[in-house]
């Protein structure tokens, strides 16, 4: 497989002779002794064999200087030199963080085995006895060059996208800042990682995830390099590219020229788009078509943030703030993302005790019959109060939890907590009581998921035909056919199953008519859209018109006025919530809206 983007600091190995001719060509050949004959007789023999890259250096106190400056590919050291010998070089350039990894060939005239095992333990990587002979010298050569071509290509390319790694970007990056022409702010970072990677790879298997990587590091090289005729390469468009990088995991990293500050970038804000259409085709694994999303964040090369670490910290800062503009998918950054990703990492490490300080509440908001404005149920939402960070919004840490797993034990506290109270309303008198809980794709994919909902219900006594499970729309189709195989175990236990926030996402209707769902709940930013009684609402027409053709039966969120009552329920639709009948209420309140209602019914 090709790399994607030419390589400036390393080049990349093979065996054939063509290969092996090209790496000697390239190789720069630094010689130290202290009799320049001898380098002049050296120099003569690797002219022959096709080295033409030399640098000769006769005095030794300088050889530090000269190896630091002219990173030369390989070294050939004299090991008896007055003032600084061939030794005293050796172990310098094994301190060295820049040269410990340069080959050092040895030469010398003495038999003297102390003097080789010395060199040995120094570091010497081989040897050669003077005077050189000739044929031994070019087989020493070429074995060297090839190996340290290997050992750099293990060092700083990716093994399964073929792509620069982590190593090899902090090299390149560290590189480019240091030159004279590196202008501050001349630089793009594009962060980019695919959400919820790791919920692939426990469903399919590490070896299928490695697949979609590849097949993903592939889209984005044909991006660059235009690989199809009939692909927009933006390469080809002008855009310059110094390294498209697997940086780990499900990482990876673009750095690019821009000519003004990344928001305001031609070439900028024509790549992103291109990025970001690099995921709507789906990815075929196992006959199954797998959906993707990716975000990225952007962050700048300047003269304080040089360090690549830093601009990777700021990149990544700004990705975690990309769901913002889920329509795009990127974000550039900001200082004060910072303080915001900062706060995030105290809600992380808060959140590790929340469930055992009894620092999470549920709320209850009434689910209501439209035609009846009777309360069927409840949706139990999940809020969180702590002591040094005060009231925190689910908007904010329910993406914490998700990222660092602890959505899953949260998840199960959240689901039997609600399950246990509405059982209790149930013995109460309310025994048409359904309750609705959010999952998430993460404890879907948890194994033993449905087995834990069977307990809980096992152990509340409450009914599963009375409790739906709420999923995103995005979540279910990101493994359609999968979720699909989970979503129908949980009904087989008697369990509803809705989508939440419908309209918002990017349904197939060929899928949705296979999916094992009973509800659809439109999304409040539909239902705002009705102001007046000569409001259409085409969206929330329409989805009501799919959802009862589909046979299944319909929730509006965020009903705040009469006249958008009267619009859902003139459409059929079944059920509400919103502040129109009540804000989310604390169990004992709740209590009261159902009972006291209850009574005035009787």
């Amino acid at each position: 497989m090709k790399s994607a983007v030419n390589n400036p600091i390393i080049d990349g190995a093979g065996t054939r002779d063509s290969d092996t001719q090209k790496l000697m060509a390239k190789a720069k050949v630094m010689m130290v002794d202290d009799e320049p004959i001898n380098m002049d007789v050296l120099q003569l023999h690797l002219v022959a064999e096709g080295y033409d890259r030399f640098v000769a250096l006769s005095d030794s106190t300088k050889a530090m200087s000269v190896l630091r400056m002219e990173q030369p590919s390989v070294l050939l050291l004299d090991l008896i030199m007055p003032e600084v010998s061939g030794f005293d070089i050796l172990e310098m350039v094994r301190a060295d963080d820049d040269l410990k990894q340069l080959p050092v060939i040895v030469l010398t005239a003495s038999n003297d085995k102390s003097m080789k095992l010395r060199a040995l333990q120094l570091g010497a990587t081989d040897f050669l006895r003077k005077p050189v002979d000739t044929s031994e010298l070019a087989l020493r050569m070429k074995n060297t060059i090839v190996a340290r071509a290997y050992e750099q290509r293990l060092m700083h390319y990716d093994a399964l996208t073929n792509l620069p790694n982590r190593q090899y970007f902090s090299l390149l990056v560290r590189k480019i800042t240091q030159t004279t022409e590196f202008k501050s702010g001349s630089l793009a970072l594009i962060l980019i990682n695919i959400d919820r990677f790791k919920t692939i790879n426990s469903t399919f298997g590490s070896s299928r995830g490695d697949d979609i990587l590849w097949a993903f590091s592939q889209r984005l090289q044909a991006i660059f390099e235009g690989v199809n005729s009939h692909q927009a390469s933006w390469k080809k468009s002008g855009g310059v590219v110094y390294s498209l990088s697997r940086l780990g995991g499900a990482w990876f990293g673009v750095l690019i020229q821009v000519a003004d500050k990344p928001e305001r970038d031609p070439q900028m804000l024509k790549l992103l788009p291109m990025l970001a259409d690099s995921v709507k085709q789906p990815f075929m694994v196992d006959l199954q078509d797998v959906y993707l999303n990716i975000r990225m964040g952007i962050s700048v090369l300047d003269g304080s943030s040089g360090n690549v670490e830093r601009s990777l910290t700021s990149a990544e800062s700004a990705m975690s703030f990309a769901h913002q503009n889920p329509a795009a998918g990127y974000t550039f950054y900001k200082p004060e993302m910072i303080r915001s990703t900062q706060r995030s990492l105290k809600m992380e490490n808060a959140m590790r005790g929340a469930l055992e300080n009894q620092e999470l509440l549920l709320l209850f908001q009434p689910k209501v019959i439209v035609d009846t404005d009777h309360v069927s149920g409840a949706e139990a939402l999940l809020r969180w109060n702590h002591a040094d960070l005060g009231d925190i919004s689910p908007v904010e840490f329910i993406p914490v939890a998700e990222a660092s797993g602890m959505i899953v034990g949260i998840g199960h506290w959240v689901l039997k907590s609600a399950c246990q109270q509405a059982a209790d309303w149930r013995k109460a008198g309310r025994m048409d009581f359904q309750m609705a809980v959010n999952v998430s794709i993460r404890q879907l994919h948890e194994p033993g998921f449905l087995q834990s909902v069977s307990d809980v219900l096992a152990d509340t006594g409450f009914p599963a035909e009375s409790l739906i499970l709420e999923l995103t729309e995005n979540m279910i189709m990101e493994n359609v056919d999968t979720n699909t195989e989970q979503l129908s175990e949980l009904r087989k236990l008697g369990i509803k199953i809705s989508i939440d926030d419908f309209g918002t996402g990017y349904s197939s209707l060929s899928y949705l008519q296979k999916l094992p769902v009973d509800q659809l709940k439109i999304d409040r930013s539909f239902i705002s859209e009705i102001e007046s009684s000569e409001a259409t609402a085409p969206i929330v027409k329409a989805v009501v018109s799919l959802a009862h053709d589909l046979n299944l039966s319909v929730v509006a969120e965020g009903v705040e006025q009469a006249v958008q009552l009267d619009y859902i329920q003139s459409l059929g639709c079944e059920e509400y919530q919103g502040y129109y009948k009540s804000c989310p209420l604390t169990a004992s309140e709740f209590y009261q809206l159902l009972f006291d209602r209850t009574r005035k019914c009787a």
